[in-house]
């Protein structure tokens, strides 16, 4: 297990707008405000997007599966924003469900805004912490061992 303390540093409030697309919003929106380290709380409806839902067969380098949906969605969520090679990243897990019927995965794939969602992001200090490409893996691996 690796650790790191952290402290915050501010908080910052944003609301999505009708189709914007997560995480390329919350992404930008991170490197206009040079947030490095954060956490991310969101809530609101999605129009449509695709979830990763779980891997697909065994091994270290596993596909991934992923669903897609296309009408309208609650959603909530929370995640994660670290820099990485390329500046900062999302990782968001979230519940996006419909009638009786709910999808649970990583957003990484995107989802489009529907009306609006807001985002409480608690950006965090004093972090070495960063997303590392991992080979075995694929995966960009949260890093707190410096």
């Amino acid at each position: 297990m690796q650790t790191e303390d952290a402290r915050l540093k501010r908080i910052i409030v944003a609301r999505l707008e009708e189709g914007e697309r997560l995480p390329d919003c919350i992404e930008g929106l991170a490197r206009r405000k040079k947030i490095r380290s954060a956490l991310v709380l969101l809530l609101g409806g999605a129009r449509d997007g695709t979830l990763v839902v779980g891997p697909c067969g065994r091994g270290k380098r596993r596909s991934v599966l992923t669903e897609s949906f296309g009408k309208g969605r609650e959603i909530m969520g929370i995640g994660t924003i670290f820099a990485g090679s390329s500046g900062p990243e999302l990782h968001l897990h979230a519940a996006a469900g419909r009638g009786k019927g709910t999808l649970t995965g990583c957003g990484r794939t995107g989802l489009k805004v529907n009306i609006i969602i807001e985002a409480v992001i608690f950006e965090l200090g004093g972090l070495s912490a960063r997303r590392v490409a991992d080979p075995a893996t694929g995966f960009h691996l949260l890093d707190l061992a410096r």
